[in-house]
């Protein structure tokens, strides 16, 4: 018992505990799913026999349904392949890629120059539902869930994709013949006013179909629905109306990846030598009867600025507001996350700063070829913002983060001014991304399913070890978390004196944290009435994960957080329940804090299950220090 009882030092004091997890400080609310989540039947599903059900004709052929408009998936096809050819060369059915043209280029997307015209533009002239068995047609691989999308305020219910690829890249040595059209589509949130609340019957949808005592068959048929379908009270996924046809980051969009060169797509003049090459594309509809219309249309690579951009002697005026003022307010968001999926630009990124298109050879989209190595007022500007925030990541992390971020340097990451993939992409963190599927995450090969038997297709590394344990994670906290708890409402938790917003960068649970700016000495951030029922048992300490800023005015007085307690129907009212000095947390990351045993009655009223909880926490410290960053609140033992 001796040892047990020193192992908390102090527990009035409010000191950070120390006790090893598992032991007795192991968590009351330790809460779990019935069944464990399944990445590979609900995040990211590959199964041959699932994505049998799935065809590229039948989505096609949806849309146009829905449009209403006259037309064939043959003709929907050749219409988006037709995009990568000029317009004397194409079949005059939509745009072309050189209805744009910018000086020293055939084409131009977005005021960025664009490979035109390129050798996937030969598949408009070819027939891929003639025949399914053939190389030309198209085969779906992958269903893809990307809840972790959802922002925090719900506006949409996140992401949902189905990746098609040409059969001809499921020949061994068929390098040369491989092409993806991936639908991306966002889910509008029926019941927005609920923020993420409202799409709990999508959540709840992906985990169960990890239910092991589901079919095959069951799954295959439960997603064929949710795509073409829909759950009760929400669209289907396949839907004219997620493609991009509202603009924005969060409209949806249509992605294609292409590598398709071999003499059967040469033409005549020949095609220039392709590249890997990503294109984004919106779908958009219009009119109705005779005069509807529905029409793939080129569009921007989201969160993929133009290389060029990054070159200190460019002096295009998009070149010079990037490197003076855009690209540096986005350091602080770029280093503030040790999770490469957490990586992200801010809202005010502005839009006009992306490329065209994003390719693997080349210095379209190399940043560290234009970034350089040698001095700049770029450089400068971002180690200013660095050390500004105490942060010890350097400019040319930040750069790696940010070409972690465009469409090449996810599917190809290389670390250097030339292009070789056989340098790590270094991104500060201990983690980096796997280059074991060159410039695709998706494949067209299969492998023996150990999971559903059968066959699947193989997925990267990347995915395997890095994104699907993430998007896990995040399906787990929001189908068993509190989301006032975890700081995952926006505006649920106010304060007076205080600045606080929600940071998706800096968090340990779920999606977001709670920033807290600190004008004022004295910070009282406030919760809204929630309920422990779904918590109990609870554990008698109130547990915090507190991130302090590295900068700190005063480093010999750090000054200190306090919590209250209240719950009116059992008589109890701003209850203090301990205190921590913040001279004790170690800054630069989370550090669990944990505060005094609380009163029996109080823990008993807790175990109860009442709705009217409010805790509140008090910053006490140095005005204008910070900022700080909440997460994670629980009860624990």
């Amino acid at each position: 018992m001796l040892p047990v009882s020193c192992a908390d030092i102090a527990p009035g004091d409010g000191e950070p505990a120390d006790l090893a997890e598992g032991e007795a400080a192991s968590a009351a609310q330790a809460l779990t799913l019935p069944f464990a989540i399944e990445g590979r039947k609900s995040l990211v599903v590959t199964n041959a026999d699932i994505l049998s059900a799935f065809t590229l004709k039948d989505a096609l052929q949806q849309l146009i349904d829905q449009a209403g408009v006259s037309m064939t998936p043959l003709q929907l096809f050749r219409q988006l392949m037709d995009t990568n050819r000029k317009a004397a060369d194409g079949l005059g059915l939509g745009p072309s890629c050189d209805d744009v043209v910018i000086p020293g280029s055939d084409g131009a997307i977005n005021g960025w120059p664009i490979d035109c015209p390129r050798a996937v533009g030969f598949e408009a002239d070819r027939d891929p539902f003639a025949d399914e068995t053939a190389d030309n047609a198209y085969v779906a691989t992958t269903l893809s869930n990307r809840f972790d999308l959802a922002p925090p305020d719900g506006a949409n219910c996140g992401e949902y994709r189905v990746v098609f690829a040409r059969r001809s890249g499921m020949t061994p040595g068929a390098f040369q013949l491989r092409n993806f059209i991936i639908f991306e589509a966002r889910l509008p949130n029926p019941t927005p006013s609920l923020g993420r609340e409202g799409c709990r019957p999508v959540a709840d949808f992906w985990y169960g179909l990890s239910d092991p005592t589901k079919s095959l068959a069951t799954r295959r048929d439960a997603l064929h629905d949710f795509y073409f379908e829909g759950l009760s009270g929400f669209e289907p996924v396949i839907h004219i109306d997620h493609y991009g046809q509202n603009a924005g980051p969060y409209g949806g969009q249509i992605r294609t990846n292409e590598f398709l060169f071999a003499p059967e797509v040469v033409g005549d003049p020949p095609v220039p030598f392709t590249t890997w090459n990503l294109r984004e594309f919106r779908l958009l509809h219009g009119g109705s009867g005779s005069s509807a219309t529905l029409v793939v249309t080129p569009s921007f690579v989201k969160d993929t600025p133009a290389a060029p951009l990054f070159d200190p002697a460019s002096t295009d005026a998009r070149a010079v507001a990037f490197r003076s003022t855009s690209f540096p307010a986005l350091v602080e968001r770029l280093a503030a996350a040790d999770d490469i999926n957490r990586f992200a630009f801010e809202p005010s990124y502005p839009t006009t700063m992306n490329a065209g298109e994003s390719q693997m050879i080349g210095l379209q989209n190399n940043y560290f070829a234009t970034f350089g190595s040698g001095p700049s007022a770029l450089r400068t500007s971002i180690q200013s913002e660095l050390t500004a925030m105490g942060s010890t990541l350097t400019p040319d992390q930040i750069v790696g983060r940010a070409f972690s971020l465009s469409c090449s340097g996810c599917h190809e990451p290389i670390g250097d001014a030339t292009g070789s993939p056989t340098v790590d992409l270094d991104l500060g963190t201990t983690k980096t991304l796997a280059k074991t599927s060159p410039f695709i995450q998706t494949t067209e090969q299969l492998e023996s399913d150990p999971i559903e038997g059968g066959q699947r297709f193989i997925i990267s590394e990347a995915l395997t070890d890095l994104f699907i344990p993430f998007r896990k994670d995040v399906m787990a906290d929001f189908l068993l978390n509190n989301p006032i708890l975890g700081f995952e409402e926006p505006g649920a938790w106010t304060s007076t004196q205080a600045q606080l917003s929600l940071h998706t960068g800096r968090a340990v649970e779920g999606i977001a944290s709670l920033q807290v700016q600190t004008p004022a000495s004295f910070n009282a951030i406030v919760s809204p009435s929630f309920s422990t029922a779904g918590l109990t048992p609870v554990g008698n300490k109130i547990t915090l994960d507190l991130f302090v800023s590295p900068i700190q005015p005063a480093p010999s007085w750090a000054g200190n957080i306090e919590v209250l307690i209240s719950i009116p129907s059992a008589g109890i009212d701003n209850q203090w329940a301990g205190n921590t000095s913040l001279s004790l947390v170690a800054p630069g990351s989370f550090q669990r804090i944990q505060f005094a045993p609380l009163p029996t009655a109080t823990l008993n009223a807790l175990n109860a299950a009442p709705s009217d909880v409010k805790l509140q926490f008090n910053l006490n410290v140095i005005g204008n220090s910070g900022p700080y960053y909440l997460d994670n609140v629980r009860f624990e033992n």
